[in-house]
């Protein structure tokens, strides 16, 4: 495809894009920097390392200063006639390292990453949704352009037959009513003009407002059509979002059914106190116990495995959701391919109509000048000559439109 520039011109004073070509491409990495998805992703990738540490910080040892000072009303007598000490002293540091805990561990940390992913994953497919946005946007603003540029040069024509028959009417070869007639269609050419102006205008400050840069004066290129291939496969950002989150609930039931394994804790206290741990002794003495401590869950089995239940069900909910999506991804592939190979068709049979037109308008100027037709005949002729010309760009831009959704359907934008 021939590539084409359009001159969008504006009364506004500023000129941070005078006389720059601005691409499409360049409108949507502008759009995205302006969005806060880039920034949620570089908070997301914080966020999960703060997870990943919370589930592991039940992993972590622990080492804890605990002391005592108490007094009892009564203690043991001893055989000996020995009295224990009321009062009691004591302060240790304890230690406890888990050495096992059923993979919760592991289970907890693939789950938050899986997470993760996902909600990366809608970012990305918000950005996808933004790009849509702005190709629709910039086309709409290159088939305004094209409408005001046409609308213009059908202007120009028109002025130059009042010009010729202004002096054939000075001259009293035609009448004062084919005049008005044409100057009366000059008059409904500017308003048209305007309210596409009108309506550029809008579309520019929309299009300014979302990339962060002020696009009033800037020159509009028509992008490339891109490739495109007819086939069933996809790969949208949707697939990948059921994907981690069928993982993800893999991970999260695993780490439920974890619950009712046994663990193993590594535990070690010392310290100094009265009594020791020889209850019998009077004196301040240092004393120390160290060991091995496991739990072995019991009932909690069947709490774990109603979760477990939950979960399952759960993922068959969005593995339905999954094969729903992809059909209507399919049906919508196919439909869109089915618009483009219509779209395309029309524009072959657009540029005939055109040609012809542009034979007939040729032939009616020259007609209207020697009084074989009358104004009305001549501008209607030209207003078909237009619409022929119009459609034709329309059609030019839907196609373009078409290819990138086609593209956007297959995770391909």
């Amino acid at each position: 495809m021939k590539r084409q520039y359009f001159i969008l011109f504006f009364f506004s004073p500023l000129l941070v894009f005078s006389q720059s070509i601005i691409t499409l491409e360049e409108c949507q990495k502008w759009a995205i920097c302006q969005s806060s998805a880039s920034v949620q992703k570089e908070l997301n990738t914080q966020l999960l390392k703060v997870k990943l540490d919370d589930a592991a910080s039940h992993m972590y040892p622990s080492l804890e200063i605990n002391g005592a000072i108490s007094y009892q009303s009564k203690t043991p007598l001893l055989s000996s006639g020995d009295i224990i000490p009321r009062d009691h002293y004591g302060i240790y540091l304890d230690f406890e390292q888990v050495l096992y805990s059923g993979s919760k561990f592991k289970y907890g940390r693939q789950y938050e990453r899986m997470m993760n992913k996902s909600e990366i994953d809608k970012l990305d497919l918000s950005i996808y949704e933004l790009k849509e946005r702005i190709i629709t946007i910039y086309l709409n603003l290159l088939i305004l352009d094209k409408q005001i540029s046409l609308l213009s040069s059908v202007e120009n024509t028109i002025n130059e037959q009042l010009s010729q028959l202004n002096k054939l009417l000075s001259g009293g070869v035609v009448y004062g009513n084919t005049v008005a007639q044409l100057e009366l269609e000059a008059l409904k050419i500017e308003q048209q003009k305007g309210e596409l102006v009108s309506t550029k205008e809008s579309l520019i400050a929309s299009l300014s407002i979302i990339t962060g840069k002020d696009l009033h004066q800037a020159t509009f290129v028509v992008p490339t059509a891109p490739k495109i291939e007819k086939n069933s496969s996809s790969s949208r950002l949707e697939f990948s979002i059921f994907e981690y989150s069928k993982k993800g609930l893999d991970y999260q039931r695993k780490f439920y059914l974890s619950n009712s394994l046994p663990s193993f804790t590594f535990f070690a206290s010392g310290g100094y106190g009265r009594p020791s741990f020889n209850i019998f002794s009077n004196t301040f003495q240092w004393n120390y116990i160290l060991g091995i401590k496991f739990n072995i869950p019991v009932i909690t089995w069947a709490k774990t495995m109603g979760v477990g239940n939950i979960i399952n069900l759960q993922k068959k909910i969005l593995e339905s959701r999954e094969r729903d999506f992809e059909k209507s991804n399919q049906i919508t592939i196919e439909e869109k391919w089915n618009e483009i190979q219509k779209i395309e068709n029309l524009l072959v049979l657009d540029k005939q109509i055109t040609k012809k037109y542009e034979s007939i308008t040729e032939t009616s100027k020259v007609q209207l000048l020697n009084g074989m037709i009358t104004a009305y005949d001549f501008i209607k002729q030209q207003n078909d000559e237009l619409q022929s010309l119009i459609n034709q760009e329309v059609h030019l831009m839907q196609l373009l439109k078409a290819k990138f959704e086609f593209l956007a359907l297959k995770g391909e934008l």
